[in-house]
């Protein structure tokens, strides 16, 4: 389970009343910066009862220290989410994403903000 307390301060978890569920979805885009990375992800509302609809988010990492990204070749997006899985570590947070075959990618950071996507 992710990081629960980095992720309810978020905007879009005090705007749901409750963390998403990143359990089945997709990564859209993918933008890398020298000290961010920005994942555009579609949350399916079919795996979180808190969602009435498909949710775009936007997930901002702050702080990078490392990333690799893995995927194979989907249509019409970046990966097919399995899973998203951000947890604490020591002074900084690690993200792991888990393709629905299998590819797995980490990034190291500091900070992260969520926001839905209009």
């Amino acid at each position: 389970m992710y990081e629960l307390d980095v992720i309810k301060q978020s905007a879009l978890a005090k705007k749901m009343g409750g963390p998403p569920i990143f359990n089945d979805g997709f990564l859209h885009k993918v933008t890398i910066n020298p000290d961010s990375i920005t994942l555009d992800i579609k949350i399916l509302s079919r795996s979180n009862p808190l969602l009435q609809k498909d949710t775009f988010v936007r997930l901002l990492l702050h702080g990078i220290h490392s990333y690799r990204f893995e995927s194979t070749d989907v249509s019409h997006t970046l990966m097919i989410i399995h899973d998203l899985d951000i947890r604490r570590e020591k002074d900084r947070l690690r993200m792991l994403l888990e393709s629905n075959t299998g590819e797995l990618s980490e990034v190291l950071f500091e900070q992260i903000e969520l926001v839905e996507k209009e």
